[in-house]
């Protein structure tokens, strides 16, 4: 791509998003999901508060704020700060723009806020029912994140193509465990899908991490897997090796000691993840 490098008081720096500009102050500019930043991205891959822009006289850098899909500018994944040039591609989630300088524009082709299509084209508005400035709570905001990227996965898992789907996937299932041990208490349903493509990758790839995923995941909610995630363990014990015991002895442990809460279908669930315990000692 050939940069462009202008120079002069009168410059200025914008962003450039399906033909329309966001002008660039001195100073921070944050982008993500949040709606108190400068820059709202209805993107199911953005975090609340993805990137932050910097403008300092005739350079602008960009920060990666911690996000779980990260920012990429040229294609290349950036470092935790990038300075940036005139002509580069940032991408942030599914959403790319292109950082210009030139003749300070005039009013009316600068904006102030804009809001960005999903992974799936869909307008803002419409996927949440309302105006793009709505705002939508933590867990439903995770079971739509889940249904974004699981359509991504489950396409590549057909294809056979385990280790792509984990990093589809990875972080989004890592932040959901970290919010379960923080006592957050996800959307049920979101866990069980959760679990659901982590048994899954771990068939596609042999990893053990990811049985001992859905393993962690359940004793933080001391609840008995799901049918579903407990056959296919059954099945993809045989494949892996390398998976935490000691985790899945624990896990049993503390499902004995929820007995007294449990009926019969979660009874019987346990006993058959005790035959999986037995499984494992096995290999």
């Amino acid at each position: 791509m050939q940069h462009e490098r202008t120079e002069g008081a009168d410059n200025c720096f914008w962003l450039e998003y399906s033909g329309r500009r966001f002008l660039l102050s001195d100073g921070l500019t944050v982008i993500g999901r949040a709606a108190n930043c400068q820059i709202v991205l209805d993107d199911a891959l953005v975090s609340r508060r993805h990137a932050q822009l910097v403008v300092k006289g005739q350079q602008v850098s960009v920060v990666d704020l911690g996000s779980a899909n990260g920012v990429h500018v040229n294609g290349d994944r950036a470092g935790e700060s990038t300075v940036l040039t005139p002509g580069d591609v940032l991408m942030i989630g599914q959403q790319e723009m292109v950082l210009r300088s030139g003749p300070r524009p005039n009013r009316r082709a600068a904006t102030s806020r804009f809001s960005a299509k999903t992974l799936t084209g869909v307008e803002a508005a419409d996927l949440l029912g309302g105006g793009s400035n709505a705002l939508e709570s933590e867990s439903t905001h995770g079971a739509r994140t889940l249904m974004l990227l699981g359509g991504v996965a489950d396409k590549v898992l057909a294809l056979g193509r385990g280790e792509e789907a984990e990093r589809v996937l990875g972080n989004f299932l890592h932040k959901l465990l970290e919010a379960a041990r923080a006592g957050e208490h996800p959307d049920g349903d979101t866990v069980e899908k959760a679990v659901g493509y982590a048994v899954r990758i771990a068939s596609a790839t042999g990893k053990g991490s990811w049985v001992d995923y859905c393993i962690q995941m359940y004793s933080e909610l001391e609840k008995p897997l799901p049918t579903a995630v407990v056959d296919e363990l059954y099945t993809v014990l045989r494949k892996v090796s390398d998976i935490d015991r000691r985790a899945l002895k624990a896990y049993v442990g503390v499902l004995h000691e929820g007995q007294s809460r449990f009926g019969p279908a979660e009874r019987f669930l346990t006993q058959r993840i005790e035959g999986l315990e037995r499984l494992a000692a096995l290999k």
